[in-house]
């Protein structure tokens, strides 16, 4: 820990460190050893927040809270209120004027994140969020990846985070009270628990990307990211424009539009792919709606007539026809 310590006293903190745990006692640990190990100037609180967990995650997260008691905070659920209301619930207890967002599973690897990326926003009132770059890392410490995102550091606006979520939930830094914003359908959209918030950042100020490496993303087995297909992130992709269009300006609809256009696209190729013709024509057509007429036209017209002629074939060979339920 660094000296001032910022998790000694009772000033009120800078910077809240949110970590939402369910079933995670192999991981909590990790993730708010993390959070101690911060060199900051400034004072900081963690809030754990655990939804209903069957294994030892509570008990580990009153360990902590016995140990640092002036800067730990436990929420215990009663129920299981799911991942987006805990999100949720967990940032509306934090207090400082910034929220860190750090899932129980995943950990920072530079004791000097936090103090980066307050430096950062306090600099520039125009800024809404920082993050950085991650690594992806297997649960025994593999290294998969040594960078991610696949984009330059620099500034990002909404055109950037509308076309696709860029920002590892691990990495980033927020300005409090962002996400009381949030329209209702959000509780619905699991899991997409942070894109609706960084879009609702970007309608008043702008991302910025760190160029420093401070965290890892651990792919744990049950973990969206690796145990899901493309064909599920396509799908949940396009949900999230279907609603994302509400909270947006007339002039930013029509990109919204067209990217969930290609989502659709992309999800009647791979049902295509995987045999699904009826499937595969019902995506193309709503990839043919989606946009504005003029948006995407060669390629959605090509991906809507490749899905009619192979159900065509299909039901002309009298073979019976998959349909994803």
């Amino acid at each position: 820990m660094s000296s001032p310590d910022p998790t000694s006293g009772t000033n009120s903190p800078l910077v809240s460190v949110a970590i939402t745990a369910f079933n995670s006692e192999r991981w909590l640990p990790r993730a708010v050893d993390s959070a101690i190990n911060q060199r900051t100037a400034f004072p900081i609180e963690i809030v754990i927040a655990d939804d209903c967990s069957t294994d030892a995650t509570l008990r580990a997260a009153h360990a902590y809270r016995e140990r640092y008691p002036h800067v730990i905070k436990v929420l215990e659920r009663s129920r299981n209120i799911g991942i987006q209301r805990n999100y949720y619930e967990t940032f509306e207890q934090c207090r400082g004027k910034y929220i860190a967002w750090l899932d129980s599973d995943d950990f920072w690897t530079d004791p000097e994140k936090l103090a980066i990326q307050v430096q950062t926003l306090e600099s520039d009132p125009s800024l809404n969020v920082c993050g950085h770059f991650v690594r992806w890392v297997s649960p025994d410490g593999e290294v998969k990846r040594e960078r991610y995102p696949s984009i330059a550091p620099g500034r990002y606006g909404l055109a950037e985070i509308i076309h696709h979520n860029f920002l590892p939930s691990v990495s980033v830094m927020f300005r409090n009270g962002i996400h009381r914003e949030l329209p209702a359908w959000y509780f619905d959209l699991a899991p997409t628990t942070d894109w609706p918030i960084f879009v609702l950042a970007a309608l008043s100020g702008d991302i910025v990307l760190l160029e420093r490496v401070m965290a890892d993303y651990t792919l744990a087995p049950d973990s969206s990211l690796t145990s899901k297909g493309s064909l599920y992130w396509y799908v949940t992709d396009a949900r999230f424009y279907d609603k994302v269009q509400s909270i947006l300006p007339a002039t930013w609809q029509r990109l919204a539009r067209a990217e969930k256009g290609k989502r659709y696209e992309s999800m009647a190729y791979h049902l295509r792919k995987q045999g699904d013709f009826v499937a595969s024509r019902e995506a193309a057509f709503k990839a043919f709606c989606s946009p504005s007429l003029t948006d995407n036209s060669s390629s959605k017209i090509r991906s809507l007539l490749a899905a009619v002629i192979r159900e065509a074939q299909w039901r002309l060979r009298g073979k019976p026809i998959a349909h994803a339920k």
